[in-house]
């Protein structure tokens, strides 16, 4: 979806080339002690990942529009809306994805879907209510740079090994503490949980690495949808106040509202935060690195570069 000046900086080019390679060894671990077992439990385990996998991406967006109470609309419901991403995809090349609108009154948007295909766009009515028409169209040229880089199928795929892992210490936890057996059998249980304590161990530290790895590079995703989009307006500074102002009323959220849209913070355009964390553990950048990465973009298009 990119004319030339679009090319991504190498800086954030070679982040994102690096969290592809720690996702591919993560993924690597998450397998190897399957195979250890016997070719037979290991050809389970990929194949039980490769189904979890198509069918979490396949039910993404449908999942994401039942968690904000959302519903798609056509273009003699929401002909504002819809005109704005006829512009944005007759600009970058994109089949038009859905376009949904939730009721919640918090500002906030988000992309769904393994694909162009099957994409949707979701806006809340708050966003609409408290953006300018071009930051409004700002937001929308974001979530259209994620339909074009398949993000939601990416995150599928780099949060599997964690997720896996969960499951695995899960079941490995069952065993140790013996939960709902009695007797002889929880013994028995418990005794098979200590004789596995590597399983466990390594379990607990692929779901701490799988988890972390996923959220470095939901960060950088962000990262690259806001320059794609804000390229695609050709108006960073849009995007940077519609941030800024999406923040804000987060901010002032109850918990209530809040609640409601954690389950599809990752998807967001600013995601809700979790208590004071802003590093290692937030799905988004912080806003003041991507209104600093808008900024800078502004300065270069001003000046022609």
């Amino acid at each position: 979806m990119a004319p030339s000046r679009d090319a991504p900086d190498s800086g954030l080019a070679w982040r994102m080339l690096a969290t592809t390679v720690l996702v591919a060894l993560v993924y690597a671990a998450a397998v190897l002690p399957a195979f250890l077992a016997g070719p037979v439990w290991g050809a389970a385990a990929a194949a039980a990942a490769v189904a979890l996998a198509v069918v979490s991406t396949r039910a993404a967006d449908r999942l994401a529009l039942y968690a904000m109470d959302a519903r798609p609309v056509g273009s003699d419901e929401e002909p504002e809306l819809h005109a704005v991403l006829d512009r944005l995809c007759m600009s970058s090349g994109l089949p038009k994805p859905r376009l949904a609108v939730s009721p919640l009154k918090m500002p906030n948007a988000f992309a769904a879907g393994s694909g162009t295909g099957s994409a949707v766009v979701c806006v809340t009515d708050g966003l609409r209510s408290r953006l300018e028409p071009a930051e409004l169209a700002a937001v929308l040229a974001h979530e259209t740079a994620h339909v074009a880089n398949r993000d939601v199928l990416v995150g599928a795929i780099a949060a599997f090994p964690g997720l896996c892992a969960g499951l695995v210490l899960g079941w490995w936890t069952g065993l140790v503490t013996g939960r709902d057996r009695h007797g002889a059998g929880r013994a028995a249980a418990v005794a098979g949980g200590v004789l596995l304590l590597p399983l466990g161990v390594a379990a607990a530290v692929l779901h701490g690495v799988g988890t972390l790895v996923g959220l470095a590079l939901s960060r950088y995703r962000e990262l690259c949808a806001d320059s794609t989009g804000a390229l695609l307006t050709g108006r960073p500074a849009d995007l940077a106040s519609a941030l800024g102002k999406v923040d804000e009323g987060l901010r002032d959220a109850s918990r209530n509202d809040l609640r409601a849209l954690r389950p599809v913070s990752a998807l967001c355009v600013v995601g809700v935060r979790g208590g004071s964390v802003d590093g290692l553990l937030s799905s988004h950048p912080t806003l003041r690195a991507r209104t600093e990465r808008l900024s800078a973009l502004s300065w270069r298009l001003a000046s022609g570069g």
